[in-house]
């Protein structure tokens, strides 16, 4: 995240998403160090917060995090364009 950051593709405030089919999106808030912050709790890593976010063991954040200022592109879109 920090990367994305370092390169201009994400700015701190960013709003991330991960869209579910039978409830609400829920929404994180990208911190200047690269993490990511849902309400009050923060998390070092996407994958962590997509954890905590759904109630599951294991999911990869990179791939369920969105963000809808770059057209709804996934986190692990946009490090691969770099």
């Amino acid at each position: 995240m920090a990367t994305l950051i370092q390169k201009g593709v994400l700015k701190r405030g960013d709003k991330l998403v991960v869209r579910r089919r039978s409830a609400p999106a829920i929404e994180a808030t990208l911190q200047a160090d690269g993490s990511l912050k849902i309400g009050n709790t923060p998390f070092a890593t996407p994958s962590g917060a997509a954890k905590h976010a759904l109630g599951v063991g294991s999911i990869d954040g990179w791939l369920r995090w969105r963000v809808p200022r770059l057209g709804d592109r996934s986190i692990a879109e946009l490090r691969k364009g770099l």
